[in-house]
C-alpha cells in the first residue's frame, strides 16, 4: 500500500477549495462508471469550511448517496447532529440518517445494513480531534481496539465520547476503509503535531490506526 500523502495549504479556504475539487473529481469518475456513488463525510467544525465549496461543485447530486462517518445520539434536527449539518449543506444528495432504530444498538445494526449496499464507497473523508480520535472512535473508549482492528468485519457500532452528548454511533475502521479514496481533514498546529507523530509511528492514538490501516492510503489535507 502507498504511504499517506500530506498536503499542506496556506489557509483553510484554499485547503477546502482543493479538497472539494478533489472529492468532485473522485465522485464524477465513479458516476461515469456506475449508477450511484457513496460518500461519507464528517461532522464537527472542520467540514463547515468545506461544505459550501463542495456544494458548488458540478456534480449530479441526485446520484450521490451521503451519510455521516459518525453521529451523536440526539434528534436529527438537533444542532449537534452531523446528519442535520450535511443534509442542510447538500440537500440534493440522498442523505442517510444513521438513526435507523429506537436504540443505539438497533440504529447501528440497521445503518450498517443500509451502508453495506453502497460498498465500496466512492470516497470517505474523516475529521480528527485534538485527542487523536476520528469518527467517534475515542481514546480510552470501551472496545476501542476491536473497532480499530483492520481485519474486523466492516460495521457500525454504538460509541461513547468523553464529552456531551456522550452517546454516539460510529463506523469502525474497516467499514471506513471500504472505499476507493480516503481523506483526513485537519486544521491547526496541535492536530499537525499529532499527525506527524502518527506518521512517524510514535503514538498509540486512534489516528495511528487510521494512517496504518493497510487497506487504502490516506490523503491528509492540513492548513493552519
Amino acid at each position: 500500500m502507498k504511504p499517506a500523502v500530506f498536503l499542506e495549504f496556506a489557509d483553510r479556504q484554499r485547503c477546502a477549495r482543493q479538497l472539494a475539487s478533489d472529492l468532485a473529481q473522485v465522485l464524477n469518475q465513479t458516476l461515469a462508471q456506475q449508477a450511484r456513488a457513496g460518500l461519507l463525510l464528517p461532522g464537527g467544525s472542520s467540514p463547515q469550511v468545506l461544505l459550501p465549496h463542495l456544494a458548488a461543485q458540478a456534480l449530479d447530486w441526485a446520484r450521490i448517496d451521503l451519510s455521516p462517518t459518525d453521529e451523536r445520539w440526539v434528534a436529527s434536527d438537533d444542532p449537534h447532529s452531523n446528519y442535520r449539518l450535511l443534509h442542510a449543506a447538500l440537500p440534493q444528495a440522498n442523505c442517510l440518517d444513521p438513526r435507523q432504530g429506537d436504540s443505539p444498538q438497533r440504529a447501528a445494526s440497521q445503518w450498517q445494513a443500509q451502508l453495506a449496499v453502497w460498498l465500496p464507497f466512492a470516497a470517505v473523508l474523516l475529521g480528527m480531534g485534538e485527542d487523536g480520535h476520528f469518527a467517534s472512535l475515542f481514546p480510552g473508549m470501551l472496545d476501542l481496539q476491536a473497532a480499530l482492528d483492520p481485519l474486523a468485519v466492516p460495521a457500525a457500532l454504538p460509541a461513547q465520547a468523553p464529552v456531551e452528548p456522550c452517546q454516539r454511533l460510529s463506523l469502525n475502521l474497516n467499514m471506513l476503509c471500504q472505499t476507493g479514496w480516503l481523506g483526513l481533514l485537519a486544521f491547526g498546529a496541535a492536530k499537525r503535531s499529532l499527525i506527524e507523530e502518527a506518521l512517524a509511528g510514535s503514538t498509540q492514538l486512534p489516528v495511528q490506526a487510521l494512517l496504518d490501516n493497510g487497506h487504502v492510503p490516506v490523503k491528509i489535507y492540513w492548513a493552519p
